[in-house]
C-alpha cells in the first residue's frame, strides 16, 4: 500500500483535472445558447436557441431508440450556434416521458403510428413558441426516428428540409421528401447501402457525399462521417458539420462534445482506484476454492432455468411490459447459483457499508448522474421508480452469486461468470421477440455495467471484500436497467 499511495494521488489528481476540464469544456459548449426546458403537447422537451430577441427558424430534433434528447445534444447545440431554435424531445417510453409505448412494434398503425403523432405534436406545439420564425420547419432524426420524421413530414404542412441520421425507411420516395440529408457513419455498412438506394432513386449515377438534384426543386444529399458507427455518428464532428451545412450557417462553429463526455465519465472511474485505496483495509475470510467442476457448475446450469423463467413469466410490471421477465431472469440465475454454492459449503459474504457507499456514491452520485447531464438518459423517473424496485428483488441476488463466483477468481473465470448471463438473456429475447426482445437494450446495458461497474467493485472488493460490492452492483444494475430501458405498455390500449 505504501508503495501505492503516491501513484494513487498523482491518479486522483489526473482524474480530477481532467473530470474538471471536461466540465468546463461541456459548459463552454452552452455558452451563448439559451437552453429552455418545456412540455411541448405532453412531452418533455428541450429548446436550444442562440441568446437574443431575433425570430429564428425551427428544427425539431427526435432521437432513436433507446436515446433521449441528452443523446441529441450535440446536434442541438450545433444548430442552435447556426442560428437556429432546436427543439429535442424524448420520445412515448423514453428519457423523463412518463407515458409507454404500444406494444405493436410489427405495423405501421401501432408503435410508429404513436410516434408519428406525438412528432406531429410537438412541431405544431413548437412552432407556436416565442421567438419561432414564421416559414417552413425542419425535422430531424436518429435511427428509428428517420422512418417516423419522414411519416411525420407528410402529415406537417411548412416543411423544409430533413436530416435522416442511420437511415431506414420505406417512406422516402422518389419524389418525396422535397430536401433530404441522409447522414450515415463509415462503419454502417448495411445503413450506407440504403442511403445510396435513396440517392439513387433521384440519380442513379451519384455516390456517397454527393448531392442530386430531380425535378421541381427536389434535393437529396447522401453524406457519411468517417471512422464511426450508429451512436458515434451523433457527436462526429464531420456529421454535424453536414447537417449544420444542411440547415443553418455554415460559418458557425460545431459543438464537439464528444471527447469532453468521454474524458469526464472515464475521470469518474479512474478516480475510483484512488478512492478504493483510501478505504481502509477489512480482514476479509479467502475466496472459496472452487474445483473446476463446482465452478461451472455455478456458473453455466442456472443459465437455461433463468432462460426458461424469463420466457414462462407474464412480465408485467404496472402495466409495463419485459421487466417482469428481467426480474425472474436474474432472479432465477442468482438463486440457482447461490443455491449450488450452499449445497457445496459455500455462503455469500456479509454487506459491508463503508465500500458499499462508495461504490453507491461514486456509481450512481457521480458517473449515472453526470452521464445524465451530459450523454444520455440515465435517471430513473416517474414509473421508472417502480420498475426500479421490482427489478433489484432480481438483481441483488444475482450481483451476491457473481460476487461470490469472482471473487479472488482468474479472468478467465470472472468472464465466464459474466459472459453466461448474457448470452442466455440473449437467448430468452431471441426465443419471445416480442414479449422480451422489445428489451434488447438491456444486453448493451449489461455488458458497460460490467465494464464500468465492475471495474469499480473489482477495485473496491480487494479492500473491503465482496460484501462491498455486490449490494451496490445490485442497485446499480437495476437502476441502469429501469433508466435506460424503453418502456412498452404490455397491452395494446382497449
Amino acid at each position: 500500500m505504501q508503495r501505492r499511495r503516491p501513484l494513487a494521488l498523482v491518479v486522483a489528481v489526473l482524474a480530477l483535472l481532467a473530470g474538471g476540464l471536461s466540465l468546463v469544456m461541456l459548459d463552454r459548449a452552452r455558452a451563448g445558447i439559451e437552453r429552455v426546458e418545456l412540455e411541448l403537447a405532453g412531452s418533455p422537451a428541450t429548446l436550444y436557441r442562440p441568446t437574443g430577441d431575433a425570430p429564428v427558424p425551427l428544427v425539431v430534433i427526435a432521437h432513436g431508440f433507446g436515446g433521449s434528447r441528452q443523446m441529441m445534444e450535440a446536434i442541438s447545440l450545433t444548430l442552435a450556434r447556426a442560428g437556429l431554435g432546436a427543439v429535442a424531445f424524448d420520445f412515448l417510453g423514453h428519457g423523463r416521458m412518463t407515458e409507454a409505448m404500444s406494444p405493436e412494434v410489427t405495423v405501421i398503425e401501432g408503435t410508429t403510428q404513436g410516434l408519428v403523432a406525438q412528432t406531429v405534436a410537438v412541431a405544431t406545439a413548437a412552432r407556436a413558441l416565442p421567438g419561432i420564425a414564421g416559414g417552413d420547419i425542419s425535422l430531424l432524426g436518429h435511427s428509428m426516428a428517420t422512418d417516423v420524421i419522414v411519416r411525420a413530414a407528410e402529415r406537417l404542412d411548412g416543411v423544409g428540409g430533413l436530416v435522416a441520421i442511420s437511415m431506414y425507411s420505406d417512406a422516402v420516395t422518389a419524389d418525396f421528401p422535397d430536401r433530404l440529408l441522409i447522414l450515415s457513419g463509415a462503419r454502417e455498412t448495411r445503413l450506407r447501402e440504403v442511403a445510396l438506394d435513396k440517392l439513387h432513386q433521384i440519380d442513379p449515377s451519384a455516390g456517397e457525399d454527393e448531392t442530386a438534384r430531380g425535378p421541381d426543386g427536389l434535393i437529396r444529399r447522401v453524406a457519411v462521417a468517417p471512422g464511426v458507427g450508429h451512436v458515434g455518428v451523433l457527436w462526429s464532428a464531420a456529421a454535424l458539420a453536414e447537417l449544420r451545412d444542411w440547415l443553418g450557417d455554415a460559418a458557425s462553429p460545431v459543438a464537439r462534445t464528444g471527447p469532453w463526455i468521454a474524458l469526464l465519465l472515464g475521470a469518474v472511474l479512474a478516480l475510483a482506484w484512488p478512492l478504493s485505496l483510501a478505504l481502509p483495509r477489512r480482514e476479509v475470510p479467502p475466496p472459496p476454492t472452487l474445483s473446476l467442476r463446482l465452478f461451472l457448475a455455478a456458473a453455466i446450469l442456472p443459465a437455461l432455468p433463468a432462460a426458461l423463467a424469463a420466457v414462462a413469466v407474464g412480465g408485467a410490471v404496472f402495466g409495463l411490459a419485459a421487466f417482469g421477465k428481467l426480474a425472474a431472469f436474474f432472479a432465477v440465475f442468482g438463486l440457482v447459483q447461490l443455491t449450488i454454492l450452499a449445497v457445496a459449503g459455500h455462503r455469500p459474504a456479509r454487506p459491508d457499508a463503508p465500500g458499499t457507499a462508495v461504490l453507491l456514491g461514486i456509481g450512481l452520485g457521480a458517473f449515472a448522474l453526470l452521464l445524465d447531464r451530459y450523454g444520455a438518459a440515465f435517471l430513473p423517473t416517474g414509473p421508472r421508480l417502480a420498475v426500479m424496485a421490482i427489478l433489484a428483488l432480481g438483481t441483488l441476488p444475482f450481483a451476491v452469486a457473481a460476487a461470490t463466483l469472482g471473487f479472488g477468481a482468474p479472468l478467465w473465470r470472472r468472464l465466464i461468470v459474466h459472459l453466461v448471463p448474457i448470452l442466455a438473456l440473449g437467448a430468452a429475447m431471441t426465443a419471445q421477440p416480442t414479449a422480451l426482445g422489445i428489451s434488447f437494450t438491456v444486453l448493451p446495458v449489461l455488458v458497460l455495467y460490467l465494464l464500468v461497474y465492475g471495474t469499480m467493485a473489482r477495485w473496491i472488493a480487494v479492500r473491503r471484500g465482496p460484501g462491498a460490492s455486490w449490494p451496490a452492483l445490485g442497485l446499480i444494475l437495476a437502476w441502469s436497467i429501469a433508466a435506460s430501458t424503453p418502456l412498452f405498455l404490455a397491452q395494446v390500449p382497449g
